[in-house]
């Protein structure tokens, strides 16, 4: 039977091999791309002549496999065809020219979305016809084959149409240019800090709402305020339509929809948000902490918290070493297009955002700032966060007067520095060893490299109230990421203090003695250590009770840097916790509701689990499943044999 004969099929791959060929891999080189392509144009036009002439002497069933072969190769002719207008080129060939470029650019888009779509429709039942005849049985079987060549192209017809529909829809959508977002969305609740910053209130607070009477991100925005209210009772919801309720706009100063206003007592903040629902996703996600910032203002006057510099610390811009590499990083991001800030950006930022959002103003303090006189009266706490030198003696009198009397105190501690903490030993009743802190495996991975142990997690956080809530969510997803911590202790021959550990390493950990970033049996010793305490002196007879000095000692500074701060979920609570315990705002503190998504950083230990999980575990489920459908199998056909 002449049409089974595979010879014009593999004519026909052969044609458009080296038309594709010339076109497209040798299209820089004359001598070889004209041939190539004007050959495979002959042989597809003598294949096509070939198939036509078969159909036209063949009758009956060969003649509906003739058909599937003649027509499948025309289409494939005119498929190729149609990619000649699809180009500049084949537009100058043919002597095509345009008034306006937007023809121009439809009809190139209609032939390169409509050629490949036909060649796919054709040469895919030509292949599955061709297929079929070779498994198909000897002469006297014509009618078998021809059923067979007829559903096989029949398929492949459908998988040809299903392709060209999945390219039709990848079209559309890049022309109409629209996304749908299927990413996580919900606005955050009432969190403990807010109610109880609610409920300290000395009068109701009022929310006043100013937004069309329908609106999505009102209806958001009423949700949460409308639970704040059923859980404290303190709370007096308004809507207005700023257009139909003038007299309140110009009461509360509304001057755009989108606006909410928190009044207590006549003191009023603001809170703006987008009135398209997308847009403000983001503002509602972190809602909760926007609310708490608004309500600390009007709970409290603006307070200051200052950080010593000028010692090299980490907001001394002066004592920031940046790395030998530093500037071909930054060019070397700016060449990939990543987000570069066009202006220096000030040390410890995340830090200064976090104090700004519990209402503190963040001044800085050293020489300069009259640090060697006295500290200022205003002064809610002093921070003093990884000198690299130590302080002078006038300067730490100074801070030494303010701790005499009452005043809140924070010190970060980095080792290999100048800083000699022992002149803070006797007032605080703390020892500080600042070899740093490693475990081997249960760590968090950057780059690595050995040296990643120095970034040990922990959940091990007392009750204390200044890591109240970070207690509440330890052990939870994450733990608390620190780099190369040291360790603290209390000081037993120093009376009148009150020193509490309020986080400690897990008992794998061990201090790297000799800086080799390995355990040295007989040298170190694994155990658990405190990194960090909370020290109060309570106070004396007749004094204010809440005028006792309180300070916290951190044996690790990174904690609040901008590369470790907002990267777990922990760290910011214990950051938070802190700063209210030494403003005497511990009856502030509480979760704030968060629905905005937080990078997780997995432990080494972590990551070699859902490694092999991955990698074994689903391989092997998916085995085990087919096993299990076998072994049913073989049972059924044994019961049906019995």
């Amino acid at each position: 039977m002449g049409v089974t004969r595979p010879l014009p099929t593999w004519l026909l791959l052969a044609g458009l091999a080296a038309v594709f060929s010339g076109w497209r891999v040798f299209d820089g080189l004359p001598f070889l791309s004209f041939p190539l392509v004007v050959g495979g144009v002959a042989v597809l036009l003598l294949v096509t002549a070939w198939r036509f002439r078969a159909l036209k002497r063949s009758e009956g069933d060969q003649r509906s496999i003739a058909a599937v072969f003649a027509f499948g190769t025309l289409g494939c002719v005119i498929g190729l065809g149609g990619f000649v207008p699809g180009t500049d080129t084949g537009l100058g060939f043919l002597g095509l020219d345009f008034q306006e470029i937007g023809e121009h650019l439809r009809l190139k888009r209609f032939f390169s979305v409509a050629s490949p779509m036909l060649l796919g429709c054709s040469l895919l039942p030509v292949l599955a016809a061709q297929w079929a005849l070779g498994k198909g049985g000897s002469a006297g079987a014509l009618p078998v084959d021809a059923l067979r060549v007829r559903g096989s192209a029949a398929n492949a017809l459908s998988l040809g149409l299903a392709g060209a529909a999945l390219l039709l829809f990848g079209y559309v959508t890049t022309v109409l240019d629209r996304t749908i977002d299927f990413s996580y969305f919900k606005t955050s609740q009432p969190g403990e800090a807010v109610r109880e910053i609610v409920l300290s209130l000395e009068a109701p607070l009022q929310v006043a709402f100013f937004f069309p009477a329908v609106h999505p991100v009102k209806d958001e925005l009423l949700g949460y305020f409308q639970e704040l209210a059923r859980v404290t009772d303190r709370v007096v919801i308004e809507e207005y339509d700023r257009f139909s309720s003038p007299d309140a706009a110009a009461d509360y100063g509304a001057r755009r929809d989108g606006t909410v206003f928190l009044r207590v007592a006549g003191r009023t903040e603001q809170l703006n948000f987008a009135t398209e629902l997308e847009i403000a996703r983001g503002s509602l996600r972190i809602l909760d902490g926007h609310v708490q910032q608004a309500l600390l203002q009007l709970a409290r006057k603006r307070r200051f918290a200052y950080l010593t510099t000028g010692h090299g610390e980490l907001n001394d811009p002066q004592g920031v070493v940046e790395e030998p590499d530093a500037m071909e990083r930054l060019l070397q991001a700016v060449r990939e297009g990543e987000d570069v800030p066009l202006e220096e950006q000030l040390p410890l930022q995340e830090l200064r955002t976090l104090l700004e959002r519990l209402n503190y103003t963040v001044r800085d303090i050293g020489g300069k700032q009259g640090l060697g006189n006295r500290i200022p009266d205003d002064a809610a706490m002093v921070m003093i966060l990884a000198p690299q030198t130590h302080l002078h003696e006038s300067e730490m009198r100074a801070i030494f007067e303010y701790m005499d009397q009452g005043g809140s105190l924070l010190v970060a501690l980095e080792p290999d520095t100048e800083f000699r903490f022992e002149e803070f030993r006797d007032r605080l009743g703390i020892d500080y060893d600042p070899d740093m802190t490693l475990d081997d495996e249960r760590h968090f991975t950057e780059r690595g490299t050995i040296a990643d142990r120095r970034l040990v997690g922990t959940s091990r956080i007392s009750a204390h109230a200044s890591v109240s809530t970070a207690g509440r969510r330890a052990g939870g997803r994450a733990d608390l990421l620190m780099d190369g911590p040291g360790r603290v202790s209390a000081a037993e021959d120093v009376e009148g203090l009150r020193t509490t550990m309020i986080i400690n390493t897990y008992p794998t950990n061990y201090q790297d003695r000799n800086g080799n970033f390995q355990f040295d049996e007989g040298l170190e010793v694994k155990g658990s250590h405190a990194v960090a305490a909370a020290v109060e002196r309570e106070a004396g007879e007749g004094d204010d009770p809440g005028a006792g000095m309180r300070a916290l000692v951190y044996a690790d500074a990174d904690l609040f840097t901008d590369h470790i701060l907002p990267f777990q979920i922990l760290n910011p609570s214990i950051v938070m916790d802190g700063i209210q315990w030494l403003g005497r705002e511990d009856h502030f503190s509480g979760e704030v509701v968060s629905e905005a998504d937080v990078p997780i950083v997995h432990t080494r230990s972590e990551n070699v689990i859902w490694f092999y999980s991955i990698i074994w575990g689903a391989p092997l489920l998916v085995l085990g499943a087919g096993l299990l459908v076998l072994y049913r199998r073989r049972r059924i056909r044994e019961g049906d044999g019995s």
